[in-house]
């Protein structure tokens, strides 16, 4: 290395010596700068311990308005809601289920009074169309018996074929109660099961007793076709002059009493077979008469034993 480069690389010692002196007692004139180096270090060093005032401040939940349009519900409020709701409208259809039924009871009971006046009304018929038809019946045996030990007693012939053809009664019921009961679903409300089976019993039971008159028609319609055989048509006419209805009561009971002939009629044939043929049908019929009679006085019986159920279950006087 030669003599200059050795100058330049070595500061001199006046040189060192000025630099010390500033360095200690800087000027008032020139204030010394920082390197831009330690300059964006420091800022950098700011930069990364800034934290916003907004990080330690506390911070307070409040509860929202659950009117304002913005307000989310959670999960409980809607249970409650829900609830809430749910108990309104059972609550209030318990109410009206409860009132309609205890109308439907009320109305129930003012029916089963009624049937009991029903009920009353079918026993005092039985009664009457009973009598009826066992008149008619056993004039019919009569009749058969007549026509095989005394056929010359035509007055009495004549007298007892023409009586029964006149009394022929019909057992109805006034079953207003029943089919209003029925109709408007009220029967549902009686809960004694035997009453109501009972009930149940009774008007089908007269039903099926109402259609065998069928039967009884079928059997007086041989008894006409049969009496051409021997009876003479205008001794018939004639025994209707001075007809005399008997009432029982009702209008199915009404008995009707046919006078006898004014003089001895004869009979249109003396043949056994013709004889037998019109003995036969009335026989039948007085047959059919009494198993119906029977059947109206077990249903009558029934039906006496139906009010007292009926007035036991609900007190009615």
């Amino acid at each position: 290395m030669n003599e200059e480069e050795k100058q330049e690389s070595t500061p001199s010692t006046a040189d060192s010596s000025q630099q010390r002196n500033q360095l200690n007692n800087p000027s008032t004139d020139e204030p010394i700068e920082p390197s831009a180096e330690k300059s964006t270090e420091a800022e950098q060093q700011q930069t990364t311990n800034y934290k916003p005032e907004t990080e330690n401040m506390e911070v307070h939940h409040h509860a929202h308005d659950p009117a304002a349009p913005h307000h989310k519900k959670n999960w409980k409020s809607y249970f409650w809601e829900f609830l809430m709701l749910f108990l309104a409208v059972s609550l209030g259809a318990y109410v009206e289920n409860t009132r309609e039924s205890m109308l439907h009871k009320k109305e129930m009971k003012t029916q089963l009074n009624s049937m009991l006046s029903d009920l009353q009304s079918d026993i005092t018929l039985f009664d009457s169309v009973t009598d009826r038809n066992s008149y008619g019946a056993l004039m019919a045996d009569s009749l058969v018996e007549m026509l095989h030990s005394d056929i010359k007693n035509t007055s009495e012939i004549y007298f007892a074929a023409r009586t029964v053809t006149a009394n022929l009664g019909y057992y109805y019921t006034n079953s207003k109660s029943f089919d209003q009961l029925k109709t408007a679903g009220l029967l549902r409300y009686i809960k004694n099961k035997e009453l109501l089976d009972s009930i149940g019993t009774y008007y089908v039971s007269f039903q099926w007793l109402a259609n065998q008159i069928d039967l009884l028609r079928l059997k007086l319609d041989e008894i006409h076709k049969g009496n051409s055989l021997l009876f003479d048509s205008y001794v018939f006419q004639q025994m209707l002059i001075n007809v005399k209805i008997i009432s029982s009561g009702s209008l199915g009971g009404q008995r009707t009493n046919i006078s006898k002939p004014l003089v001895k009629p004869s009979l249109l044939s003396a043949d056994a077979k013709d004889i037998n043929t019109v003995s036969l049908n009335y026989h039948y019929y007085s047959t059919t008469m009494k198993f119906y009679i029977r059947n109206a006085i077990a249903l009558q019986n029934r039906a006496k034993g139906l009010i007292e159920m009926i007035k036991k279950e609900y007190r009615f006087d």
